[in-house]
């Protein structure tokens, strides 16, 4: 509303855009701020704080236990995304999952003996998935083929 009435509207026309009724907005106007956006406004400053020394590295969950360490104050992880999202800053991303290494792992049994060359249509068909992500379970697959 107020940016409404910094473009020179109305305080009735902006009323009527945002669909507030007029005592509603002259209320709200002279209210004094609660608690819980005193707050927000005192854990937005040492968010963005926090961030900043980190040099934007922090993300939700180390600004949350920075709050915690460094100023004694116990943040619920949603409070400091929707804080994060409104001063929009982000972290960097987390370490990724690996993926496992199967060089040892024993594979299925070869039915072709290596042998890829076929003397007829249809006699010998091949296919290659190891392009496709799945859930590697060798005892699974090893039923499967026999």
């Amino acid at each position: 509303m107020r940016g409404l009435d910094n473009l020179g509207y109305s305080e009735r026309y902006a009323c009527e855009l945002v669909g507030l009724n007029r005592s509603t907005y002259y209320k709200m106007r002279s209210r004094p701020p609660s608690d819980c956006e005193i707050r927000q406004v005192v854990l937005s400053d040492l968010i963005l704080e926090i961030h900043r020394r980190s040099r934007g590295t922090y993300g939700i969950l180390r600004a949350r236990a920075a709050l915690e360490i460094e100023h004694g104050l116990i943040v619920n992880t949603k409070l400091v995304n929707k804080l994060m999202k409104h001063l929009g800053i982000r972290g960097l991303p987390g370490p990724r999952e690996g993926r496992p290494n199967l060089v040892n792992v024993a594979t299925c049994e070869d039915l072709v003996q290596r042998n890829f060359t076929a003397s007829r249509p249809d006699e010998l068909w091949l296919t290659d998935i190891t392009e496709h992500p799945t859930t590697w379970i060798p005892a699974v697959v090893a039923t499967l083929v026999s």
